[in-house]
C-alpha cells in the first residue's frame, strides 16, 4: 500500500503497477472501521488502504495501482466518470480471459463490506460474478486508483498494461519511490495509529 501511494506522490506522468501477493493478506478501505474487517480476516496480515471500498482478501488476485498525476485533465473528471473510464479500458483485456465480462449495472450491485461479493456500478462481472472492482483517492497530487482483479489462475498483466498504453516504459522515479515507501511504511501503514484510526 505504501508503494501505491508513493507511486502518485513521485509520478510525473501516469503510472501503473501490476503486482500479486508473495503471502495471503487482507486490505481493507480508508473509511472501514478495523473493527469491522478484522473477523472477515481471521490471521491475514491486514492493512488500511489509502483509498476506500471494502475488504479485499488477496492471494491469487491480481492488484494494480494507476496513478495519474494532477496536471492531466483526467483528474478534473467526476470520481464516477474516472471509474467507468478505468474499467472500460480494462473490459477489452479481461475478455481474452473472462467470456461474457460487463459492466454491472444498477441490478447487478448491491451494499456489503467484501469488495468481491458486492457490486457496484461500473464493477467487471464475468457470469454475473465480480471479478475486478477498485476505489479511488482523488487529492492535491493527482488521483490514485487500487483494482484488484480476481484471476483463478489467469495471467493477463500484459494485456492489462497494454489497455492503457501501447507505450510502456519502466519508470524512472523507481528508486525515489521505492525509498519514500519504505519511509510511508514506517510513519504510516505499518503503524497501530493508521490501521487502526476507525
Amino acid at each position: 500500500m505504501a508503494l501505491d501511494e508513493a507511486l502518485l506522490l513521485g509520478a510525473r506522468d501516469p503510472s501503473l503497477r501490476l503486482y500479486r501477493w508473495a503471502v495471503p493478506a487482507a486490505t481493507f478501505g480508508y473509511a472501514q472501521r478495523l473493527a469491522d474487517v478484522r473477523p472477515r480476516a481471521g490471521a491475514l496480515a491486514l492493512v488500511r488502504r489509502w483509498t476506500g471500498g471494502g475488504i479485499v482478501i488477496h492471494g491469487g488476485d491480481l492488484t494494480l495501482a494507476l496513478a495519474v498525476p494532477a496536471r492531466f485533465d483526467f483528474c478534473r473528471q467526476k470520481p464516477v466518470e474516472i471509474y467507468h473510464r478505468i474499467h472500460s479500458a480494462l473490459l477489452p483485456a479481461l475478455a481474452e480471459f473472462f467470456p461474457g465480462v460487463r459492466l454491472a449495472v444498477p441490478a447487478d450491485c448491491r451494499i456489503g463490506p467484501a469488495c468481491f461479493e458486492a457490486p457496484a456500478p461500473d464493477d467487471i462481472l464475468s457470469g454475473g460474478v465480480k471479478i475486478c472492482g477498485g476505489a479511488l483517492r482523488r487529492g492535491r497530487h493527482g488521483i490514485l486508483y487500487q483494482g484488484s482483479i480476481a484471476l483463478a489462475g489467469a495471467d493477463c498483466s500484459a494485456s492489462i498494461a497494454h489497455a492503457f498504453s501501447a507505450d510502456i516504459r519502466i519508470n524512472s522515479q523507481a528508486a525515489q519511490i521505492e525509498k519514500m515507501a519504505l519511509r510511508l511504511t514506517a510513519e504510516k501503514y505499518a503503524t497501530a495509529a493508521w490501521n487502526a484510526m476507525r
